[in-house]
């Protein structure tokens, strides 16, 4: 039985329904986006996209969390109570010890192992200091969604102003210029519009989805619609089923799951036709069967083909903190020339291994504690996502329904960088967005 609070509709554009929900961000939300409480997460985000050359490379903002742990370990210590904080954290230095234990079995070069479990450091420390921060006020995520447009906007500045003439940010100018500030966007307009005017969310998502697929975000434009057709989806649930959304994400996402069918059929025929830009048609060229979504997926993220191969080689302990063995570095090579012919790579100018995955380069680098952190995760954003759906307000589940296809795509198809800069703030929104809703439950009952 779902609880009755006496403010807010649940349910978009209509002002009654027997499920309601604290006023957190109806007529409100413009004041709480532009609450001065939330300069401090804004700072944060922003300075994310500032590197900053010490032992190995920080970013601005991390620098500033730690100068700010100090002023929050009384609100940090707290957080810790909670039960997700503290089975995140515990996996988390299970990963840390293991990272450790791995570059100690691998002879990691001292350099390589600070980089390596820094990373997972600063990526706890980060999670943990925005538990803190968020652990009375959830709705200061609005302050880092803000902030993280902010840096977007700098980091398209900066890539433009020193990037040079690099060819590969002209051909995939939405990844590089646009999704950065675009994506945080995109929330925040659902959390303003979507109670009131869900119909202005529907064609903006799709306008996004279909924008940033013509110009090289086709990964950014694909969470984005979605989000779109989960927030079709829910507005229907809202509009016919009362309120009751004990079901909806299982249900919502097998629903996006089969239209994302016929959209990939779309996807094929006008990368085919070449509307999408050359990475797409190559990659759909290169396709022995074009309509095999797993081969064209492979085909995009290649590097999972050699992340599996290092697993295998050493599934406990793994490789050690950015490692980078050579006769993998040649298979991996060998086989990109295999699928595409004299439009392969020569050589790999990183200087770590291209697993290209959150989920599997923890396990390559850091060994199987890290993959078991992942999968924890994974699981604990469904299910927290879920419990934000059936006791939260409009506006804080809309900010979920963005995120949580961003989450998934970036965990399994992208380098750590998302785990540091981004995961650490959204996990934490969630967790404390769900205990906010629990506790006004819990106080209106009394």
């Amino acid at each position: 039985m779902q609880p009755t609070f006496a403010t807010e509709s649940l349910v978009p554009g209509q002002s009654k329904s027997l499920v309601q929900i604290p006023r957190i961000d109806a007529s409100n939300g413009w004041r709480l986006l532009l609450d001065r409480r939330n300069l401090i997460p804004f700072l944060i985000a922003a300075s994310m996209v500032i590197p900053v050359n010490l032992v190995g490379t920080f970013r601005f903002g991390e620098l500033l969390v730690l100068a700010l742990y100090p002023f929050y370990m009384k609100q940090i210590l707290k957080a810790l109570r909670n039960r997700e904080v503290l089975a995140i954290v515990g996996l988390g230095v299970l990963w840390f010890i293991s990272q450790g234990l791995s570059d100690l079995y691998n002879a990691t070069t001292m350099k390589n192992s600070l980089r390596g479990m820094g990373s997972v450091f600063l990526t706890l420390t980060t999670f943990l200091f925005f538990c803190g921060l968020y652990s009375r006020n959830p709705s200061q995520h609005l302050g880092t969604l803000l902030g993280a447009c902010a840096g977007g906007v700098l980091s398209a500045g900066l890539l433009y102003r020193f990037g040079g003439s690099n060819s590969s940010y002209t051909e995939n100018i939405w990844d590089f210029y646009v999704s950065g500030w675009a994506h945080p966007a995109f929330a925040l307009f659902a959390f303003l519009f979507y109670r009131s005017h869900p119909w202005l969310v529907f064609p903006i998502g799709i306008a996004y989805g279909l924008v940033a697929n013509m110009y090289g975000g086709r990964s950014d434009g694909l969470v984005v619609l979605i989000s779109t057709l989960f927030f079709f989806y829910l507005w229907m649930q809202l509009t016919h089923s009362r309120g009751d959304l004990r079901y909806s994400m299982r249900s919502g996402l097998m629903i996006c799951a089969l239209l994302m069918v016929p959209l990939f059929l779309l996807y094929v025929i006008y990368a085919q036709s070449g509307a999408l830009g050359k990475a797409a048609k190559m990659q759909i060229d290169l396709a022995k069967n074009p309509y095999n979504p797993v081969e064209v997926l492979l085909l995009a993220r290649n590097e999972s083909v050699i992340a599996l191969d290092a697993i295998y080689e050493k599934p406990i302990l793994g490789h050690g903190s950015w490692a980078n063995p050579g006769h993998l570095r040649r298979l991996y090579l060998l086989k990109m020339r295999e699928i595409y012919g004299a439009s392969a790579p020569k050589k790999l100018a990183q200087d770590i291994l291209p697993v290209h995955s959150v989920l599997l380069g923890a396990w390559v680098f850091g060994g199987l504690a890290g993959f078991v952190f992942w999968v924890y995760v994974i699981f604990r954003t469904f299910y927290l996502s879920n419990q934000l759906l059936i006791t939260g307000s409009i506006g804080m589940t809309a900010i979920a329904v963005v995120y949580v296809p961003y989450f998934c795509w970036h965990v399994l198809f992208s380098p750590n960088a998302f785990a540091r800069f981004s995961w650490p703030m959204s996990m934490a929104f969630l967790i404390f967005a769900v205990s906010f809703f629990r506790r006004s439950a819990t106080d209106t009952k009394r």
